[in-house]
This record gives C-alpha cells, structure tokens and sequence, in this order.
C-alpha cells in the first residue's frame, strides 16, 4: 500500500528576513499547501521553523483540512505552539517528541529547537530505536553533516551521539530535516538523510559563504511502500 506524506519546513512566516528579501511568505505557504491538496497528499509533516508568534494562527488555519504532525525548529517555542497540538503528548514539560509505529515502519519524531537532543530525549530515542520495523525520523536539524558554511554555524550540536546510536542499527534509518534552506541527500551506512527546500527561500551551497535566494521554494513528496522510500522535491519559481 502506497503512503504519501508532504514534508515542510522553515516558512519564517512574518520573520525580518525574507521581509528584506521582499519575501511574501504567507503567500509561498499558501501556494504549498494549494499544490499539496493538488496532488491529493491529505498528510503532512512541519520540522519547524514556522515563523513568529504572530503568524501561528495563519499557519495552523492554513493547515486545517490536513493530518498535521509538527516537530520544532531553533525558531520555535513550544509554549507558543503548544494550544495547535492538542492532539500530541509531549514527554517533558519543554519538548515535543513522539513516536507512531506503523505496520511496516516506526516514525519517530524529534524536539532539537535547542540546537541538540538533550539527555533525556536521547535516552527516550534510545528505546524507541528498539524496534523490529526501519524507521523513518523527521527533525529539524539534520544530524549528518555537510562541507558548507550554513552547517559549520549552525550544526546540532551532539550529533556525533546522536549519529553513534543511530549508525549501529540494524536496520534503515531515514532522515527528513530541513533547517539548511536546501535540496539535499546524503547517506551514511544504515542512515539516508534529506534535507528538505525551504517554503520561505534557499540558501546557496557554499564552504565559505552563506547567500540567500530569495527566488526559490518548495517542499518535499515521501512516497512509502512497504520497505521502500523514496521522494521527490517540488520547487517553485518567483522573481521578486
């Protein structure tokens, strides 16, 4: 049986930036989520990073109609978004994680708005990661890195832990993150990692820099199948 999921990230709705940029960000997600319910895609997936306080009503009205499930970028605060996720248990007072296991496959998701997985989301991530089926884990922050300035500034900060634990699986781990503004696969033995495009703009890759591109966005498609994932990248082009 086919599984669709449309995975977003880093709308910075309302933020200063893509505000000089000329950036209508509450437009581009407008047009993402147009294009989604296009495609028929009725579940979707935000790592974070949706914008300031203000605009958190546009977003989760926005989203109505969908089977949302959030996890926080470095942009959020879980008491701000907390009243939209009546439907999640958090673990601790401060973070948002949960898993949800399927027949084929376990989703785990993760809290790294702090820049790191703290002790105890570790140790929780540590038994979830006991499990008879791959797992498919959406964050915000990716956890494999990348020769690019954007990653030297802004890196998880104990992804060596995190990548240690999950290296030694004994099964496929798929990663889906965004944080990086980028179009980007990476693997790593049992570890495949998608950085997904930004809804609000790019940033250009480079070792030495860090260059906006105020002209593109998007979103990614998950496509599951039984034991099999793959996805593809929806871009969208706009001259400011």
């Amino acid at each position: 049986m086919l599984k669709r999921i449309a995975h977003i990230t880093d709308s910075h709705l309302d933020e200063k930036l893509p505000k000089e940029n000329k950036i209508s960000t509450r437009n581009r997600l407008s047009n993402v989520l147009q294009d989604i319910l296009k495609q028929g895609i009725k579940e979707i997936v935000c790592t974070g990073d949706i914008g300031e306080n203000n605009s958190l009503d546009f977003f989760f009205t926005q989203c109505n109609g969908f089977n949302l499930s959030v996890t926080l970028g470095n942009h959020d605060s879980l008491r701000k978004v907390q009243k939209y996720l009546n439907y999640e248990k958090t673990k601790e007072p401060n973070k948002l994680y949960y898993s949800r296991q399927e027949l084929h496959r376990k989703y785990i998701y993760l809290d790294s708005s702090s820049g790191q997985i703290d002790n105890s989301q570790f140790a929780w991530l540590k038994r979830e990661l006991v499990s008879s089926t791959p797992i498919i884990i959406f964050i915000h922050h990716p956890i494999l890195g990348l020769p690019l300035k954007v990653d030297e500034i802004g890196c998880l900060r104990n992804r060596e832990d995190v990548l240690s634990l999950l290296s030694i699986q004994p099964y496929m781990i798929t990663i889906f993150c965004g944080h990086y503004h980028m179009d980007s696969f990476i693997s790593y033995k049992n570890i495949e990692q998608y950085i997904t495009p930004a809804v609000s703009f790019q940033i250009k890759s480079s070792s030495c820099s860090i260059k906006i591109d105020s002209e593109t966005y998007g979103y990614r498609i998950i496509h599951i199948e039984n034991n099999k994932v793959t996805s593809k990248t929806q871009l969208f082009y706009e001259s400011n």
